[in-house]
């Protein structure tokens, strides 16, 4: 692949409408996107109509300006769309969506911190945790949660009030990184939870090391909440 989604996206910037249709394309259908592929064919299509136009005199200015901004505009969207990497069409598998990704990390987000305040109420019952413990432990994990929700549930509002729009995709380390993370924050906010319960570790010793999770771990949960679902 001769090219790259910055060289394409230098294209655009320069105005070189139909270079930059014909790139983004060839970009597509090397990583085998059909949806996007298919439409880059209709806006290349557009773009060459409109240029022949204006060539032909067709056209005022002021039309050629205005379709050329749109032009541009669409063009631009979808080559955002287009994954960071060029992904060749055997390995295809590998893209994933950018909507489906976000939907499992919040659904994965949303499982994890729920099994954690059952099995915490659970030993709130059986006396593991008094009740000032519990108050204690849930006001220490319950703000960040609060914080990935309320931004995820924006991000999913304002995803609604524009509409559909163009398919990105995704690949690379991030993805098998946030599916390692994930789990991973979760087992150990479980295992020390569950070290009170058992009386290995204190009270203190427990908040100590939740806390160390939240701040080290929990710092790069949120970096790829706060990255995908952006609050504008």
């Amino acid at each position: 692949m001769k090219h790259t989604k910055s060289s394409i996206k230098k294209l655009l910037i320069e105005g070189e409408l139909e270079a930059a249709s014909n790139a983004a394309l060839e970009y597509a259908e090397y990583c085998n996107l059909s949806d996007i592929a298919n439409a880059l064919i209709v806006l290349s299509s557009h773009a060459r109509d409109h240029h022949d136009k204006w060539n032909s005199g067709l056209i005022s200015y002021e039309v050629y300006s205005l379709t050329h901004a749109q032009i541009t505009h669409k063009l631009s969207e979808w080559i955002k769309s287009l994954p960071d990497e060029p992904v060749p069409a055997k390995k295809s598998r590998r893209l994933l969506k950018e909507t489906t990704f976000k939907n499992r990390i919040f659904y994965l987000l949303c499982i994890i911190k729920l099994l954690v305040f059952l099995r915490l109420a659970y030993h709130w019952r059986t006396g593991g945790f008094s009740n000032d413990q519990f108050q204690a432990v849930t006001a220490l994990l319950a703000p960040a949660l609060a914080a990935y929700i309320s931004v995820m549930l924006a991000d999913y509002l304002r995803q609604h009030q524009k509409g559909p729009q163009p398919p990105k995709y995704l690949s690379g380390p991030l993805v098998t990184f946030s599916y390692f993370l994930f789990p991973f924050y979760g087992l150990l906010l479980f295992v020390f939870i569950e070290l009170k319960a058992n009386s290995s570790f204190s009270f203190a010793q427990m908040n100590t090391w939740l806390a160390l999770v939240e701040s080290v771990l929990g710092a790069y949960v949120g970096q790829i909440v706060f990255s995908f679902f952006r609050k504008e």
